[in-house]
């Protein structure tokens, strides 16, 4: 419910788009390749995964090959899409069936809320604190993964960190992504390297 709730705020505290930050989430450029790793801690178990995402322009719609392992799955899949929002709905109907090793990235880079939240607006995070509730607040600062400086945006509820994501204006995909849920389970994934040169 705590991971519900954030990403539900963040639909109220994403505001406008300003070219100081330059962010385009979920925007996909001509060519991209990110390598991130994972790790989980999943009903007290400890769970770790590796991808490899690789993005290009194929006439008016992009190619996305994936390949990763998670646990004692791995696989590569591809096809062409026309969005992100396409994309996260193709990652989960997958995991759903014989590509488990793709769950990890529908609770973090491809969960079906964030990419809609952040994919349909240009963004703008101001540094500080904000209140949302009585026991819900976000923290902005700066970042850095993949050798990439960001802002990182954190939503805190009852005095917790619930939710982490890191953005920068070079990469269409955030370099880091943290959700903790109610049960206490915690997904999280990180940036390793990027190229935008083929």
């Amino acid at each position: 419910m705590k991971v519900l709730i954030a990403l539900q705020l963040m639909v109220f505290v994403l505001i406008s788009f300003s070219e100081k930050n330059g962010l385009n989430p979920y925007r996909f450029k001509h060519y991209e390749r990110y390598m991130y790793d994972y790790k989980e801690t999943f009903r007290g178990e400890k769970a770790t995964g590796r991808y490899e995402i690789v993005i290009s322009i194929s006439g008016e719609e992009y190619e996305v090959s994936i390949s990763g392992k998670y646990r004692e799955w791995e696989g590569v899949i591809s096809n062409r899409f026309k969005n992100a929002e396409e994309l996260a709905g193709f990652v989960l109907m997958k995991s759903y069936f014989d590509h488990y090793w793709l769950i990890p990235l529908t609770r973090t880079l491809f969960s079906k809320t964030l990419v809609k939240v952040l994919g349909s607006r240009e963004v703008e995070l101001s540094p500080g604190v904000k209140e949302i509730d009585k026991d819900t607040f976000r923290v902005v600062k700066e970042c850095k993964f993949g050798g990439l400086e960001g802002v990182m945006m954190e939503v805190w509820h009852k005095k917790e960190v619930v939710f982490k994501l890191c953005l920068t204006p070079y990469t269409s995909l955030p370099t880091y992504v943290y959700k903790k849920t109610d049960e206490g389970n915690v997904y999280e994934i990180e940036l390793l390297e990027y190229s935008d040169l083929k």
